[in-house]
């Protein structure tokens, strides 16, 4: 016989006795009892720990992307969902950038924690010194071969006048803007001491070098000097004249330097076949001066300002058609060359700072971390919580 005795929620609990062989439910219905489930044990709620503060550096200021370090969870019961906003990897501008980031575990229970995101500009750069002085001939004075000569045409049998670019158009000028434009602190000023038709070799020059580069006002000269001499070398067939410029270059810096005022040397620019009138019949005898002038920046330690480098490549566009003297284009390129040593030599270097990362525009880094979310980020994503070892 079987019977069945009620058990809770109506369920009967059949007891098969050992003469039958069919189960049989008493008047009601019965079944079978269902397996206890087996209980959940308890969990701590989770807890998240957002990465440090994270610090970026722009270095022309524009959004730059960014990416951070997975927060750490705690407690909790998985599968979690994290989300971060905004996410790792995105684009982030000049200033601080708060970022959240919010942890959902299988039982609904969330937490959250913020970070700042800063993204800062370097410090603006500066030179050690500010004060320049430009000290040659014609070509430091900044003298407009082109208009000069197409003068003279116009006068035959006259002398050609003299004409001088704009100041922004010579050498020195150029090379203030180029300063200026990097150094936005300082007021970085090179005064123009060229002087139309001077020789190294001439008796007087030395004195017109130290009157014109006086102790106490300018802390940097620049000296680019040599054409006319070798213009007389041809002239006069006197082939010891570039040693005697040498020479001559040699005293302007041990004389600067001996009143505390630091001396850079250029090479000259290069000459060319010019026309009416012809001003660069000297021309094949500029690249070995110019190498005399490398060996003298050498054995001084001084700085060298390679012009001639930066204007062999492509003369027709740097000199003017009389053969020596610069086009509007052949001056910059001649201050853009000064700048690039200058910048070398005298910028002050900004010191390492370990907490910044120096990040340049443009580019998007790898994004790291199972944490990181799709663009667009906030909630949503589902990954494994990473626990601290």
């Amino acid at each position: 016989m079987n019977v069945c005795r009620p058990v809770s929620s109506w369920q009967c609990l059949p007891i098969v006795a050992a003469l039958g062989c069919g189960l049989f439910l008493l008047t009601g219905g019965c079944s079978s009892v269902a397996p206890t489930p087996t209980p959940i044990p308890p969990t701590d709620p989770p807890a998240i720990s957002c990465p440090a503060a994270k610090i970026a550096q722009s270095v022309e200021g524009n959004p730059i992307p960014v990416t951070y370090n997975d927060p750490t969870v705690t407690g909790g019961q998985s599968p979690f969902t994290l989300g971060c906003t905004p996410v790792s990897g995105a684009i982030y501008p000049v200033g601080a950038t708060t970022v959240t980031c919010t942890i959902t575990d299988a039982q609904h229970r969330t937490a959250n924690c913020t970070f700042p995101v800063t993204v800062v500009m370097p410090p603006p750069p500066r030179l050690s010194v500010t004060t320049f002085v430009a000290f040659g001939d014609s070509i430091t004075w900044g003298e407009d071969g082109r208009n000069s000569a197409m003068q003279s045409q116009s006068q035959p049998g006259r002398a050609h006048p003299a004409v001088q670019f704009p100041w922004p158009q010579t050498y020195p000028g150029a090379l203030t803007l180029d300063l200026a434009s990097r150094y936005k602190t300082q007021t970085p000023t090179v005064s123009n001491a060229g002087a139309r038709g001077e020789s190294v070799t001439d008796p007087g020059t030395l004195t017109r070098f130290r009157t014109n580069v006086p102790t106490g006002v300018y802390a940097v000269v620049l000296i680019m000097e040599g054409a006319n001499d070798l213009w007389q070398s041809v002239q006069n067939d006197d082939p010891t004249i570039p040693a005697k410029v040498i020479a001559g270059l040699r005293l302007m810096i041990l004389d600067a330097r001996s009143r505390g005022i630091r001396p850079y040397l250029a090479t000259i620019p290069p000459e060319q076949d010019g026309c009416c009138p012809n001003r660069g019949f000297a021309h094949a005898l500029v690249p070995v001066f110019n190498s005399s002038v490398q060996g003298l920046a050498r054995e001084q330690a001084v700085p060298l300002v390679d012009v001639y480098q930066a204007l062999i490549g492509d003369v027709s566009t740097y000199i003017g058609f009389d053969g020596l003297h610069p086009t509007a284009q052949g001056y910059a390129k001649i201050a853009d060359t000064f700048f690039a040593v200058i910048k070398q030599t005298l910028e002050i270097p900004q010191a390492s700072n370990s907490t910044i990362n120096s990040i340049s525009p443009g580019g998007r880094l790898p994004r790291t971390g199972s944490f990181a979310t799709p663009a667009g980020g906030g909630r949503g994503s589902t990954a494994p919580a990473r626990k601290p070892r």
